[in-house]
């Protein structure tokens, strides 16, 4: 079992990073599997990021 995959479907913060950049991005996280972690903003964009740049997955709501 994936242990991000208790996250599916949760609003979170997605904080990542490519190269000296990092980013936070607030949505639901939809899908997190095969390298890839895949995130749906309010404002309908949808994310892709690989794991490798992912630094942390924070969720609004206590688990």
């Amino acid at each position: 079992m994936n242990p991000i995959s208790v996250l599916i479907g949760k609003k979170v913060t997605v904080y990542s990073r490519m190269g000296e950049t990092e980013k936070q991005d607030v949505g639901m996280l939809e899908q997190a599997d095969g390298g890839w972690v895949r995130l749906k903003k309010a404002d309908g964009e949808t994310m892709f990021f690989t794991i490798v740049n992912v630094r942390l997955i924070k969720p609004f709501e206590h688990i």
